[in-house]
């Protein structure tokens, strides 16, 4: 009995170590000091505006060896000459083993990773392998390429409105602009000066040499044509397209509401928008009380002031104000992103 027992445990560990060896077979490892050959069509390259479209650098890499069978994904790795890869950008390629640039492509993805335009930057590249977040990546050696990139900045253009509402003059008149030049033209016009200033026209300089008016169909617009209009006194974000030759106008009106304001909590007293500056402004009297900032004279965006510096908050808490005439600004456009205002005592 006791001999059985022995040849039967003899027998188990020698199939415990038979599949333990299977399993072992089976399981994947990476090959020792596996590379990737990266080649470059060029070190140095000088992008132009004129050859965007060009095809502008080509990589190309062999395949990743792993030493065994898996699906490959390579990404390309792009840092600054003397960063080594400590914080790379990843560009996601597949399972592609070529990544050609055009110029255009090539200078838009340098000047969104923060390299200056107009300028030569040594870019190191390096190809990145990968097939399971359980085996170690394999690298290429990086390449340092050369790259001249060209500035992207365009002019803005813009189109002027003269109108009744300030005395049809078109050297005086506020602008509409277009930040890419592509003939389509936004801003913001306040026709609350004075009573029945509702009419303008679209002027493409500081002359009626060129002048739109309306077209056939409403919203249309005709060289020549006869005066635009607002529905209502108001404050309106004017979008001009030239392409199409059409317009449009968008209720935008800030306004100051409050016990301490003309019209109390229930009317508000419209802002001016002030199209040079950017900002928003009005002067008025007021009485000891409180006040808000609300756009198009509804609660659903308004502004209050919760911690005492000047910088509003959506929602936020009433702002007290003594008695006596302000000059009152509000500033949307600040570079950080927030709102601010000031209350200048007359």
């Amino acid at each position: 009995m006791k001999s059985w027992f022995n040849r039967s445990i003899v027998f188990f560990v020698a199939a415990l170590a038979l599949t333990s060896c299977e399993k072992d077979e089976d399981r994947a490892v990476a090959r020792e000091g596996a590379t990737i050959n990266l080649t470059t069509s060029s070190n140095a390259v000088v992008l132009t505006e004129e050859g965007a479209e060009a095809e502008a650098l080509t990589l190309s890499w062999d395949e990743a060896d792993f030493g065994y069978q898996a699906a490959v994904t390579y990404a390309l790795q792009i840092d600054t000459a003397d960063n080594n890869f400590s914080t790379p950008f990843n560009m996601p390629l597949q399972d592609a083993r070529e990544k050609v640039f055009t110029g255009a492509e090539l200078n838009t993805l340098l000047t969104r990773l923060k390299y200056a335009q107009e300028e030569t930057h040594d870019v190191n590249m390096r190809i990145r392998a990968t097939v399971s977040n359980l085996v170690e990546p394999i690298y290429s050696a990086a390449q340092k390429v050369s790259v001249t990139t060209y500035s992207t900045f365009v002019e803005p253009s813009f189109v002027y409105v003269p109108g009744d509402y300030q005395g049809w003059s078109p050297e005086t008149a506020p602008s509409l602009i277009s930040v890419e030049s592509n003939g389509i033209y936004q801003g913001i016009i306040s026709f609350n000066n004075k009573d029945n200033n509702l009419k303008f026209k679209i002027t493409e300089g500081r002359s009626w040499s060129v002048n739109y008016g309306g077209g056939a169909a409403a919203g249309t617009l005709a060289l020549n044509g006869p005066d635009l209009a607002v529905p209502t006194k108001d404050s309106y974000r004017i979008t001009v397209d030239l392409n199409n030759m059409t317009w449009s106008a968008a209720k935008y009106s800030w306004g100051l509401i409050g016990d301490a304001t003309p019209g109390g909590w229930d009317k508000d007293t419209d802002m001016i928008y002030d199209n040079e500056a950017g900002v928003w402004r009005l002067t008025t009297a007021l009485t000891a009380g409180k006040i808000k900032f609300r756009l198009n004279d509804d609660w659903g965006t308004n502004y209050g002031e919760d911690n005492g510096d000047s910088v509003l908050e959506a929602g936020g808490a009433d702002i007290s104000v003594a008695a006596g005439t302000y000059e009152i600004v509000l500033d949307l456009e600040n570079e950080d992103g927030t709102a601010t205002y000031t209350l200048t005592k007359k």
